[in-house]
């Protein structure tokens, strides 16, 4: 890795304790806490939707406190009866049947490693391990590990990966819910490809220092990139509908012409910008874009606030 410019070549000391796999799990199984959940014309701040599991079942404990229908939002199936365990509690043990591994992965790890980075290198195969194992856990028909929401989540990420979205009386809501966090979860999914692609490489091992050029300069920001274009066109098509009931006859007049559909749009597309001026810098070459660094950094801080607006 000696005089290669995208790799540091020591760990630092956080890399040797939390190396890049490791931070990817923890991200899927803890979560942040970060988007307001807004329900009818109501924001609640300190409700927030998060993909990992952990994170999930909060939001829909804190949402159960606030008698807030969750399922019926999304359109996800009722309990068979009333006194089975409630969603957020099928949640809480589902995530805690992930977290054990992760913990003994992690303790194993820190066992075999010592914080030395060479250690660190060799052991690649610990955090690759749990990641392969999340994997294969959302796929198991495991009937007692929620396996009607892990299914549900599942069928609907395949729906809204190619742009697809519900109808209202179909779970909507929940497409879009779920489409707004692949959004906040971009980066993990562009570290998540850096990780798999340093596993398979020669030249070093995933829980070395992520080098984000791993598979071609800008192979990274369109797998970036894909959650935007994802939510793009659902707001596309939710335009599309809107205008197609217009001029049904008898068509809705409370849904206005799709003029709020558009402004999303605008929103998601201004995030492409960004992803395109942070390649351009981490992958500068003077012959190659035809302006200075110093006016490529310009231009990413004028866009950067944009995708945020």
């Amino acid at each position: 890795m000696d005089g290669d410019p995208t790799v540091e070549p020591e760990l630092d000391s956080f890399s040797l304790i939390l190396p890049l796999p490791y931070r990817i799990a923890i991200i899927i199984v803890l979560g942040t806490l970060k988007a307001p959940v807004t329900v009818g014309n109501k924001t609640r701040n300190n409700a927030h939707h998060d993909a990992a599991v952990w994170a999930w079942a909060v939001n829909l404990h804190y949402l159960s406190i606030l008698k807030i229908d969750v399922a019926a939002l999304i359109k996800y199936p009722n309990r068979t009866t009333s006194t089975g365990p409630s969603h957020h509690l099928r949640t809480y043990r589902l995530a805690t049947l992930i977290t054990i591994p992760l913990v003994f992965s992690l303790l194993l790890f820190w066992t075999n490693t010592h914080g030395e980075a060479s250690l660190v290198r060799s052991w690649q195969v610990l955090p690759q391990s749990y990641l392969l194992f999340l994997a294969v856990f959302f796929l198991l028909p495991l009937q007692r590990a929620s396996k009607a929401g892990r299914y549900r989540f599942l069928s609907t990420l395949k729906r809204i990966s190619i742009g697809g979205i519900a109808e209202t009386q179909d779970g909507k809501f929940g497409d879009i819910l779920l489409a707004d966090v692949l959004t906040s979860y971009a980066k993990v999914f562009g570290d998540l490809f850096v990780s798999g692609c340093m596993l398979v490489s020669s030249k070093y091992s995933s829980t070395d220092k992520p080098d984000r050029a791993c598979g071609g300069t800008y192979l990274v920001p369109i797998i970036i990139s894909i959650p935007s274009v994802i939510r793009l066109r659902q707001c596309l098509i939710e335009f599309s509908r809107v205008r197609k009931d217009k001029q049904q006859p008898g068509g809705s007049s409370t849904t206005g012409w799709g003029g709020q559909h558009l402004a999303n749009a605008l929103k998601y597309s201004s995030a492409f910008p960004v992803i395109i001026l942070s390649a351009l810098q981490r992958g500068y070459d003077p012959n190659k874009i035809g302006m200075s660094e110093a006016g490529l950094f310009r231009l990413w801080s004028v866009q950067y606030p944009v995708k945020f607006s």
